[in-house]
C-alpha cells in the first residue's frame, strides 16, 4: 500500500510537471527537429550548388582550349550569375581575364579580376587578382592606379610579388630610387634559394647604383 501510495505521488508530480513544461518542451523539441532538418537540408543544397557549379566550369574549360573569348564570356557569365559563391566562380574569372589580356579586351579583363578581389571569399585569390589587375593597370600606363591596388592588404606570402611589381611600376614611371627600394624590400621578403630572386636582383642591377 505504502508503494502504491509512493507510485501514486511519482505520477502525479509528473503530470504536474508536463502540465507546467509540456508544451515548452515540446515546442523546444519541434523547434531543434526543425533546426536540424534544416541544417541537413541546407547541407545538400550546397553540396548539389557545389556538383552543379563544378559541371558548369567544366563546360567554361572546354571554350578555355578553343580560344574564342565569346564563349569564354558566355561561360564565365553563366557560372558568375547562377553561382557567384563559389569557388568555381572566382577560378574562372581569373582565367577568362587572362583569355581577355591576350586578346587585347583589357576592359573585360579588369572587370573579370576586379569583380574576384571584391567577391572571392579566399583571400588568396584576391590578392592574385589585385596583382594581375596591377599589372593590367601598368601595361595601360596607370601608375598611380596600379599603385594603389597594390597598397592594398593582402597575405603575407604575397608581398614579395607585390612589392616586385611595385618596382616594375616605379621604374615604368621613371622613379628609379623608388623602383630600387620596392625591389630590395622584394628581396628581403623571398626565401633564398626562390628561383625568383636572380629575376628581381637583374631588374635592380640594371637601375645601377
Amino acid at each position: 500500500m505504502a508503494f502504491d501510495l509512493e507510485e501514486q505521488e511519482q505520477l502525479d508530480a509528473l503530470k504536474a510537471f508536463w502540465s507546467r513544461w509540456g508544451k515548452w518542451l515540446a515546442g523546444a523539441l519541434g523547434l531543434a527537429v526543425a533546426a536540424y532538418v534544416g541544417y541537413q537540408g541546407w547541407q545538400y543544397y550546397q553540396k548539389q550548388q557545389s556538383l552543379a557549379a563544378a559541371a558548369v566550369f567544366e563546360r567554361f574549360e572546354a571554350t578555355l582550349a578553343n580560344g574564342d573569348l565569346k564563349a569564354v564570356k558566355g561561360a564565365q557569365a553563366t557560372l558568375a550569375e547562377a553561382y557567384p559563391g563559389s569557388a568555381y566562380a572566382s577560378r574562372a574569372a581569373l582565367l577568362a581575364a587572362r583569355v581577355a589580356f591576350d586578346k587585347g579586351d583589357l576592359a573585360y579583363a579588369k572587370q573579370q579580376l576586379t569583380w574576384v578581389a571584391e567577391r572571392s571569399d579566399e583571400d588568396a585569390l584576391k590578392a592574385l587578382a589585385r596583382l594581375r589587375l596591377a599589372a593590367v593597370l601598368l601595361d595601360e600606363q596607370r601608375y598611380d592606379a596600379a599603385l594603389a591596388e597594390l597598397a592594398r592588404e593582402r597575405p603575407a606570402s604575397f608581398d614579395a610579388l607585390f612589392l616586385d611589381l611595385k618596382g616594375d611600376v616605379l621604374a615604368a614611371r621613371g622613379d628609379a630610387k623608388g623602383a630600387r627600394d620596392a625591389y630590395q624590400a622584394a628581396l628581403a621578403k623571398l626565401a633564398g634559394e626562390s628561383p625568383n630572386r636572380q629575376f628581381i636582383q637583374t631588374k635592380l642591377d640594371a637601375l645601377g647604383a
